[in-house]
């Protein structure tokens, strides 16, 4: 870390000084401050990820940092995700199901994240700004964003570990749910996927209202696109088989009682 501020490094003796520092700050007056002279920086390479935004003279619009600093911190937090969902497969694979357990809820916490910084640009940057930024994005989009195209190339891949997993334990879907007290690990990694696949749904459709919030529903994208497209993404699921279950499960007791009203 950096040099502390205490009466060894200023030379002076606190009880001494007329106007103690109240800032409670870790280095000493004049310190190079952001520089990398840190084992922190230096360890986080803070100059150069610093350095990777535009400076407010370079910004198209003094909301450009908050459009930048989202993207570019989502992109980290997909690239952690990516991480977790790999050894996911591993853990599914080698039968540790609470290893499982344990990368999918890490990956539910960024996924909530991820949610949350769609919200945060719909709630701070205006239309008018966003039109600003627009005009030196060139042809980009969030559909061209690595991160989210890894992940949606990494889901058929907890698909496939999951079914080989329940043809090597010799159970069904429907085994799993209707006897689940038997079967918890497995109920509970169903359940988990069953998260991942709906925090991804309800991201995209976060993205669709931050959309139409910022430029329209009957608006086209800087690729020419209608804005119509990414509803298509919205309604896309990863496990539709586990979605099916509960359908199937409900479907089964309406029919049980009847599907009649209760009698007075």
């Amino acid at each position: 870390m950096g040099e502390p501020f205490d009466s060894e490094l200023t030379g002076k003796s606190s009880t001494s000084n007329p106007h103690p520092d109240v800032t409670g700050r870790y280095y000493i007056p004049g310190f190079p401050i952001g520089e990398g002279k840190t084992d922190y920086e230096k360890y986080l390479r803070t100059p150069e990820l610093l350095s990777l935004q535009k400076t407010p003279a370079e910004s198209a619009s003094p909301e450009e940092l908050l459009f930048q600093v989202t993207h570019q911190t989502s992109e980290l937090w997909m690239k952690l995700m990516l991480q977790e969902l790999k050894h996911l497969v591993q853990a599914m694979n080698e039968d540790k199901l609470w290893v499982a357990l344990r990368s999918l809820r890490l990956v539910h916490d960024c996924q909530r994240i991820l949610i949350q910084q769609v919200d945060l640009i719909g709630s701070h940057i205006s239309i008018v700004e966003y039109g600003k930024i627009r005009l030196v994005l060139g042809q980009g989009s969030g559909m061209e964003s690595p991160g989210f195209n890894w992940l949606l190339e990494m889901a058929p891949k907890l698909g496939e570990a999951f079914d080989q997993l329940l043809v090597r334990r010799q159970i069904s879907i429907r085994q799993i749910y209707t006897d689940y007290h038997n079967h918890l690990e497995l109920h509970t990694l169903a359940e988990a996927l069953m998260d991942f696949d709906d925090l991804f749904h309800k991201w995209r459709a976060h993205h669709m209202a931050l959309v139409a919030r910022t430029i329209g529903t009957e608006s086209h994208s800087l690729k020419g696109l209608a804005t119509q497209v990414l509803q298509k993404g919205v309604k896309t699921r990863f496990f539709p088989e586990l979605l099916e279950i509960r359908s199937t499960l409900t479907n089964e007791s309406g029919v049980a009682y009847g599907g009649q009203p209760l009698s007075s």
